[in-house]
C-alpha cells in the first residue's frame, strides 16, 4: 500500500471547515480559494461571488438573502427560538419596568406674541398685538431659548419657586438637577409654547413648570423694557431736561402766587361777588314784595269802603284765609236774606232775622279786612327798612370789589408772564414726550410679549416607565433579534430543507422527487426498481423518464452526466435507476461508471472485473498509445437493453490525466453511435476536477441533492461553475425523501405544488454503510470490522480489486438494521 498514490486526503469523513484536505496537500473542501485541478483554473471558496449559479445566489451576507417566504420557513421550523427570545424579552422588559424610576411629567403653557407698531404718528398712539405665524416665531424661539436656559432664569425659577413655595423643603440643588431636564417646544403652527417638566414628585413637577413660565415672562418683560430705555435713552435725556424746567417754571408760579397772595385776592374776591349777588338778589326780592304789598294795601282800603267789590285775593296777602273764609259767610247771609225777601215781607220775622245776621256777617267780613289792613301795612314798614338796609350794604360790597379786582390786576400781570413761559414748555415737553412714545414704540417692533396660558396641574399617573413603549420594544425588539438569530442559524447551517430552498433560492427546476426506500444495502435499492415497478419509487423514477422524454429535453437527455456535490447524495443508485427506466422502454441504455477513483458500477451489479474490461485501466491504455476497444469494456447487467461500463480501482493510474486526454471525446462519440441513451455516474462536484470536463462533453447534468445533507454553497457554485463551463444544466433532482402513502409523486414541480404533496426526509436509504471520498486503494483494518450507521460517511478508502466494502454484507448485516429502523423513525 505504501507504493499506491494517494487522491483523497487522509480523513475517514469528508470535512467542512478547513481540517483535513480532499485532494492531495491542497486546501480543505470549505478552505480558503480551493484549486481542483492541478495548475488549472481556481473556482474561489463558497463565500465568494462567484457562487450561486443559476441566479440564486446568497448575498454574501451572514444572514443570507431576506425574503418573505423564507422568514415565513425559517420561523415555522424554528418557532420555538422565537418564542424563547420573545419570552426572555419579556423578562428583561419586565426587570427594566420594575427598576425604572417612576417619573412624572407636568406641562404649563405660555404665548409668545410679536408687538407692531399701529402706525399712528399722532398723541395718543399705541402698540397692538398682530399675530405673525411666519418663520419670525421660530426665528425668536431658537434665539431666546438659549437665555430661557440660562442660569439667569434657573436663578428666577428657583426664586419664584421659593416664593410660591415658602414651606417647601426642597434644596435647590434638586430643584436645579430637576430643571436640567426640562424642555422648552414650540407647537407647530401656533405661538403657545410647552414647556416640560419632569420629576419623582408629581407635586414638584407641577410647581416647577408654573414656576419655569413666570419667570420667563417676568424675565422678558424686564428684557423688553431694557431694551426700549436704551432705544430711546437719547430722547428720554431731552424730556428729562424740559420736565426739570417746567417744574422750575411750576415752582416760580407758586412762589409768586404766595408772595402777592394771588390766591387770597382771588378767594376774596369771589366771596365779595357771591355776597354781591346774594344782596342783589335779596334786594329784588324785598322790592317785589314791597310792590305786592302796596297793591294788597289799595285793596283792603277800597273793600272798607265797598265790602261787595271784593273779588279775591292772593295767598301771600296777609289773613287772606281769614278774609275769604268771612267773606263767604257774608255771601251765604246775603243770598239767604234775597231768598227771603222773595217768600216773605220785609216785616216777617224771619226776614228781620235773616237780615240781623246779614248785618253780623258784613262787619265781621270788615272787621277781617281791617285786621289784614292794619297787618299789611305793618308788613311794609319792615320791607321798606330791610330794603334800605340792603342797599346800603350793595353799595359796600360793590366799593370794595372794586378794589380788590384793582389789586389782583396789579398782581397778574406778573403771574400771566410766568404762566406764557410754563405752558410753552409744558408743550415742548409733551412734544418730547410723543416723540420718546414713538421711539419706544419702534423698539418695542421687535419685541416678544410673553403670557402664562395653561397652567401646568399636579400629574396623577406617571409617564414613564411606560408599560407601553417598554414592553412593546422588548417584543419587537425580542422577535427581531430571534429572526435574526434563526435567519443566521439558517444561513449558517446552509443546509436544502424543502423544495422551495431549491426552486426559490437556487433558481434551479426540480425535476423529480425520489421517495425513501427501506432496504439494507445499497445493491438492493440500485436494483430496486427492477424488483418493485409499481412502487412510490419506480413511479417516480418513470415520472422523471418521461419527463425527459419529452419534446422539451429529448434533445438534452441522449447523454446525461449525474452530479452530486458531495458523497453518499445517491448519485451511484439515482444513475441506475434512470437507466433502468429506460432501458425497460427498449432504448439501448449504457450506464457509465465514471467515478474512476471510487468506482461501484461493477459490485452493485455484482459483476467481476478484470484489468483487461476495467474502463480506467483502457483509457490509461489508450492514453499510452494503445487503440482502445471500447466495446469489449461493456458488461451485461442481466436488464435487457442495459449495459455497464466499470472499472476497477485504480491502482497506478492517475484519473485526472485520463480525463484530460482526447480519449474521452473518443469514448463519448463511440458511446453516442452504439447506443441511444448513455447515463454517466461522475464523481462528486468539487472534489476533484473531472465533473467539469465531462459535463461540458455531456448533452446536459442533473444535480442530486438530498434534504438536511445537500449544502447550498456547494450546489449554488456547481450550478455556477458548469454554466461558466458551457454545461446545460437540466435541474435537480430531490432524493431520500419521506412521502406518505397517500401522496402521489410527479416529476413536475408544477404539480407538486398543486397538489400539495406532503413531504417528509428521512436520513438516508436504509443500507447499512457509510461510504466517502476519502484517499488510498483499501481500507485500513480499523475500518474493516464493521460499517457506519445510516447518515455516516465511510473510512473514505477505495477497496482492492474484488474486494467487499465497509459494512457490506457482512458487517452490513448488522446496521442495516439499525438503519432501516432509524430510516422508519425519521420519516415519521
Amino acid at each position: 500500500m505504501a507504493n499506491k498514490p494517494l487522491y483523497y486526503g487522509s480523513s475517514s469523513k469528508p470535512s467542512y471547515g478547513g481540517s483535513p484536505a480532499y485532494y492531495g496537500n491542497g486546501p480543505a473542501y470549505y478552505g480558503k480559494g480551493p484549486t481542483y485541478y492541478g495548475a488549472g483554473r481556481s473556482y474561489g471558496t463558497y463565500g465568494s461571488p462567484q457562487y450561486g449559479g443559476g441566479g440564486g445566489a446568497d448575498d454574501g451576507s451572514i444572514v443570507g438573502t431576506i425574503t418573505i417566504g423564507r422568514m415565513m420557513r425559517v420561523v415555522s421550523q424554528r418557532w420555538l427560538s422565537v418564542f424563547v427570545f420573545l419570552l426572555v424579552g419579556l423578562v428583561v422588559a419586565f426587570a427594566v419596568y420594575r427598576i425604572s424610576p417612576t417619573i412624572y411629567e407636568a406641562r404649563s403653557e405660555f404665548t409668545m406674541d410679536m408687538r407692531r407698531s399701529s402706525g399712528g404718528a399722532g398723541r395718543g398712539a399705541i402698540a397692538e398685538v398682530t399675530p405673525d405665524f411666519g418663520n419670525s416665531y421660530a426665528e425668536v424661539f431658537n434665539t431666546r431659548i438659549s437665555a430661557w436656559r440660562s442660569d439667569k432664569i434657573v436663578t428666577k425659577i428657583v426664586q419664584q419657586y421659593r416664593a410660591s413655595h415658602p414651606a417647601a423643603t426642597v434644596s435647590d440643588e434638586e430643584i436645579i438637577s430637576t430643571l436640567g431636564g426640562s424642555k422648552l417646544e414650540l407647537q407647530r403652527n401656533s405661538r403657545i409654547i410647552t414647556i416640560t417638566v419632569r420629576s419623582k414628585t408629581p407635586a414638584l413637577a407641577a410647581a416647577l413648570a408654573n414656576a419655569y413660565a413666570e419667570a420667563i415672562e417676568a424675565f422678558t418683560d424686564e428684557e423688553n423694557k431694557l431694551r426700549c430705555d436704551k432705544a430711546v435713552a437719547n430722547i428720554h435725556g431731552k424730556v428729562d431736561q424740559k420736565r426739570r424746567e417746567v417744574d422750575k417754571l411750576a415752582k416760580q408760579i407758586t412762589d409768586f402766587r404766595t408772595a402777592n397772595k394771588v390766591d387770597n385776592l382771588r378767594s376774596s374776591r369771589d366771596t365779595i361777588q357771591q355776597g354781591l349777588s346774594k344782596t342783589t338778589g335779596d334786594i329784588l326780592a324785598l322790592e317785589t314784595e314791597e310792590t305786592q304789598l302796596i297793591e294788597w294795601e289799595k285793596m283792603l282800603a277800597s273793600v272798607q269802603q265797598n265790602p261787595e267789590s271784593y273779588g279775591s285775593l292772593s295767598t301771600g296777602v296777609p289773613r287772606a284765609q281769614e278774609i275769604a273764609t268771612e267773606y263767604r259767610s257774608f255771601q251765604d247771609a246775603s243770598s239767604e236774606y234775597q231768598s227771603m225777601l222773595v217768600a216773605y215781607t220785609d216785616n216777617h220775622p224771619e226776614v228781620i232775622g235773616a237780615k240781623k245776621k246779614l248785618e253780623i256777617s258784613r262787619q265781621r267780613f270788615l272787621d277781617a279786612a281791617q285786621r289784614a289792613l292794619l297787618t299789611g301795612r305793618s308788613m311794609l314798614q319792615v320791607t321798606r327798612n330791610q330794603l334800605r338796609n340792603l342797599k346800603t350794604k350793595q353799595e359796600d360790597l360793590r366799593n370794595e370789589l372794586a378794589s380788590v379786582e384793582q389789586r389782583i390786576v396789579l398782581a397778574e400781570s406778573g403771574l400771566n408772564q410766568l404762566e406764557t413761559e410754563f405752558g410753552v414748555a409744558n408743550r415742548v415737553m409733551e412734544d418730547l414726550i410723543l416723540q420718546e412714545n414713538k421711539a419706544r414704540l419702534e423698539a418695542e417692533s421687535i419685541n416678544e410679549i410673553i403670557s402664562v396660558g395653561r397652567p401646568a396641574n399636579v400629574p396623577s399617573a406617571p409617564v414613564l416607565p411606560n408599560p407601553t413603549i417598554i414592553f412593546g420594544a422588548g417584543i419587537v425588539l425580542s422577535i427581531a433579534l430571534g429572526l435574526l438569530f434563526v435567519l443566521v442559524l439558517d444561513n449558517l447551517e446552509d443546509t436544502v430543507v424543502n423544495l422551495a430552498d431549491i426552486e426559490g433560492r437556487l433558481a434551479l427546476k426540480v425535476l423529480a422527487v425520489l421517495p425513501h426506500v427501506r432496504r439494507k444495502k445499497r445493491e438492493q435499492v440500485a436494483k430496486f426498481l427492477m424488483e418493485d415497478k409499481y412502487s412510490q419509487f419506480s413511479e417516480a423514477v418513470a415520472g422523471l423518464r418521461n419527463l425527459l422524454e419529452s419534446p422539451r429535453y429529448e434533445s438534452l437527455s441522449r447523454c446525461m452526466l449525474i452530479i452530486s456535490t458531495q458523497p453518499g447524495e445517491g448519485k451511484t443508485i439515482t444513475s441506475t435507476s434512470i437507466a433502468i427506466a429506460y432501458a425497460q422502454t427498449g432504448k439501448k441504455t449504457l450506464l457509465v461508471d465514471f467515478d474512476l477513483r471510487r468506482p461501484r458500477g461493477a459490485r452493485v451489479w455484482g459483476i467481476e472485473l478484470s484489468p483487461d474490461k476495467s474502463f480506467s485501466h483502457a483509457l490509461n491504455r489508450a492514453n499510452s498509445g494503445e487503440r482502445p476497444d471500447f466495446a469489449s469494456l461493456v458488461n451485461a447487467t442481466g436488464v435487457e437493453n442495459l449495459s455497464l461500463i466499470s472499472s476497477l480501482p485504480p491502482e497506478g493510474i492517475s484519473p485526472a490525466t485520463i480525463l484530460g486526454s482526447h480519449v474521452i471525446n473518443d469514448f463519448f462519440d463511440w458511446a453516442r453511435a452504439n447506443f441511444d441513451r448513455v447515463i454517466i455516474d461522475s464523481p462528486p462536484f468539487g472534489l476533484v476536477g473531472d465533473v467539469v470536463s465531462l459535463a461540458v462533453i455531456a448533452d446536459s447534468a442533473i444535480i442530486m441533492c438530498c434534504p438536511d445533507r445537500t449544502h447550498f454553497k456547494p450546489i449554488q457554485y456547481c450550478s455556477r461553475s458548469l454554466t461558466e463551463a458551457g454545461a446545460n444544466i437540466l435541474g435537480v433532482i430531490v432524493n431520500d425523501v419521506e412521502v406518505s402513502s397517500a401522496s402521489a409523486f410527479s416529476h413536475s414541480s408544477h404539480h407538486r405544488h398543486k397538489y400539495g404533496y406532503n413531504y417528509g426526509y428521512g436520513k438516508g436509504y436504509g443500507y447499512g454503510y457509510g461510504y466517502g471520498y476519502g484517499y488510498g486503494y483499501g481500507y485500513s483494518p480499523a475500518h474493516r470490522k464493521g460499517g457506519k450507521k445510516n447518515g455516516e460517511e465511510g473510512d473514505g478508502q477505495a477497496p482492492e480489486a474484488g474486494a467487499p466494502e465497509a459494512g457490506a454484507p457482512e458487517a452490513g448485516e448488522n446496521t442495516g438494521a439499525e438503519s432501516v429502523k432509524k430510516g422508519e423513525d425519521d420519516g415519521k
